[in-house]
């Protein structure tokens, strides 16, 4: 059988690691982080069922029971809010009607938990400290992998999965761009106590919600509960385990001091953060006001550009490395997940025949383009429309809202 190099161990590289090492594929990840916990602290992200579907696909059936275990209480619905906290639109998660699929479901899960889980099982086939440094085809067709220590590693197959710096795609795909969107923001998190959840919007209660407010600002909230009941191993848990609130407010570039955020102090990106929600509903100006400072960061939204297609080879990209997206959507981590599905099934499929092999990572990489730069495009449409500094436009976009939701049966097919 022959053996599969994967740079990067994130969730979109181990995944696929676990589906091959499943099927008795060698396989050996390399990690630049010098050990598995260097990430101890981490938000929780949603699943969908995309992402589900591709965890269940890839994962053993006992450690895709631990990540069910480990999962959060699921989102039900997810709101548009106006910045005085007036409903514009509220979706359920899954179509009114449907029957449930226990496997294709909607899921919230601590981003270092699931990487643990990931990581499970693995073993000495996930190597820490081992970071890229670019790689090079041999004579038999074999790619030899060179790493930053000197070291290097020689398999058949090739994955880039380093995220949105990777190495792979640089040397791959150098025409392969990333570009900044024009939007900034800052992050920040409240722990929830009975006295902070006085503030929560009735909304939360049952999923995320975005604020939409005038002159192209947005407020994205959620909430991140542990599920009552769950017992598991101590190396699975974050430091961060109490339930906490997450909000990220985004702008246009062009509102927000010359410069920067990136350069602002933590206090002084909190002070920022409350100087433009000084207008908003009181329980929004408390939610920010009682976060820590110290926990609210920066950020810069960027995205990757569609390109055409390049020939395929025994070497590959997923995830981040290839379509790295805006949060706008909460897709991205899903359609990694995604990602390794398809391209493990594939190499399974394609036994060792090294034509086949060639022939299973372009067939990859066609289906790969087109859900995956959907998924920019989609996510990047959201991310223009949830800072319009348009008046007209934002006017006109809160009434569409307000009538998608007075009518039920066309809000769940269009938003559904």
């Amino acid at each position: 059988m022959f053996r599969v190099l994967i740079a990067g161990g994130g969730i979109g590289g181990l995944c696929l690691a676990q589906g091959l090492h499943r099927a008795g594929v060698d396989v050996t990840v390399f990690e630049r982080a010098a050990a598995p916990d260097v990430f101890k602290e981490g938000y929780r992200i949603h699943i969908d069922p995309d992402g589900s579907r591709a965890l269940h696909a890839c994962l053993p059936s006992e450690r895709f029971a631990l990540f069910e275990s480990a999962c959060g209480r699921p989102p039900e619905a997810f709101a548009f809010l106006t910045e005085q906290l007036a409903e514009l639109l509220s979706v359920d998660v899954e179509r009114p009607g449907t029957v449930p699929d226990p496997i294709g479901t909607h899921r919230s899960i601590n981003r270092y938990t699931l990487r643990q889980i990931l990581l499970d099982g693995l073993g000495d086939r996930v190597r820490f400290g081992m970071e890229l440094n670019h790689y090079e085809m041999a004579a038999d067709g074999a790619v030899i992998a060179h790493f930053a220590d000197g070291s290097h590693a020689r398999g058949a197959v090739l994955v880039g999965a380093e995220g949105t710096h990777s190495r792979v795609r640089a040397q791959l795909l150098p025409h392969a761009e990333r570009v900044d969107t024009g939007v900034s923001g800052m992050s920040g998190r409240l722990p929830l106590t009975p006295q902070t959840r006085s503030l929560l919007p009735e909304h939360l209660h049952r999923g995320p919600a975005m604020v939409l407010a005038p002159k192209g600002c947005n407020l994205f909230l959620a909430t991140h509960e542990h599920q009552s009941g769950t017992d598991l191993p101590e190396h699975l848990l974050p430091t961060d385990r109490g339930d906490y609130l997450v909000w990220a407010f985004s702008a246009r570039q062009a509102a927000l001091p010359p410069g920067g955020v990136d350069r602002i102090s933590p206090v002084g990106l909190h002070s920022l953060a409350l100087t433009f929600a000084r207008t908003w509903h009181p329980r929004l100006r408390g939610i920010i006001e009682k976060s820590d400072a110290a926990t609210v960061s920066a950020f810069t939204v960027r995205t990757s550009v569609p390109i055409r297609p390049w020939p395929a080879g025994a070497v590959t990209v997923l995830g981040d490395a290839i379509h790295s997206m805006p949060p706008s959507r909460g897709v991205g981590a899903n359609t990694a997940l995604r990602d390794a599905e398809l391209l493990c099934r594939n190499l399974i499929a394609s036994g060792s025949d090294r034509a086949a092999v060639i022939a299973a990572i372009g067939d990859y990489e066609k289906r790969m383009r087109d859900y995956g730069f959907a998924a920019v495009k989609a996510s990047m449409q959201a991310l223009k429309q949830s800072v319009t500094a348009n008046s007209v436009a934002f006017t006109a976009s809160k009434a569409a809202l307000r009538l998608f939701n007075t009518f039920p049966a066309v809000r769940d097919r269009v938003f559904g």
